[in-house]
């Protein structure tokens, strides 16, 4: 084989690596339009550009009792109640988009009870810098909340590139209670 040819095999196959590798670290359409990840902690306010949200506390039960409706809620799984405040910044606007995905990657969306709209966070209308303090609930195994993560946006659909709240809700496994009040939401 003539040097010419082994240079151009070379050539070649430098190419095709430099394809392969290029097209491995292009972002995928999914990529960009993933939601931004605004990272947060218990206890601590995560500010976006929309809103900022504190989660304050999250308890575990088997029933849920909601104000001003009877009987309490059974699950099948477990009622996790996430409590927290949430601040609008510019102007009236709802959250739509809450979800916890565990440890393992399963997500699981917030709870659609009748009677919860009507109390819990999803269900209100945020007026600009006035805190509401409220509860969001998510129907998921009491197992499967140690490692999970609390994901907030304002939609649930259309969320292309819009800022996500992520709080990691901790390693440890919460007290699995027999009924789980939950707190009507008020402005603070």
């Amino acid at each position: 084989m003539s040097r010419r040819k082994l240079l151009n095999i070379g050539l070649t196959l430098a190419v095709l690596v430099a394809i392969v590798g290029l097209y491995r670290l292009t972002p995928t359409q999914q990529d960009i339009q993933q939601p931004t990840a605004v990272k947060g902690i218990v206890g601590r306010a995560v500010q976006t550009p929309r809103f900022d949200l504190t989660v304050d506390d999250v308890r575990v039960g088997k029933k849920l009792r909601i104000p001003r409706s009877t009987p309490d809620r059974d699950s099948l799984t477990a009622f996790v109640v996430v409590d927290a405040s949430v601040t609008a910044k510019r102007e009236p606007m709802h959250i739509f988009g809450v979800k916890i995905r565990s440890a393992d990657g399963i997500t699981y969306l917030g709870a659609n009870r009748s009677g919860l709209d009507r109390v819990d966070l999803t269900g209100t209308e945020f007026a600009p810098d006035i805190p509401v303090r409220g509860s969001f609930v998510v129907e998921m195994p009491a197992d499967k909340v140690p490692g999970a993560t609390l994901l907030v946006m304002e939609k649930s659909i259309l969320n292309d590139l819009e800022p996500q709240v992520t709080v990691p809700l901790g390693d440890d496994a919460p007290k699995l209670e027999d009924v789980v009040t939950l707190t009507a939401a008020s402005d603070t």
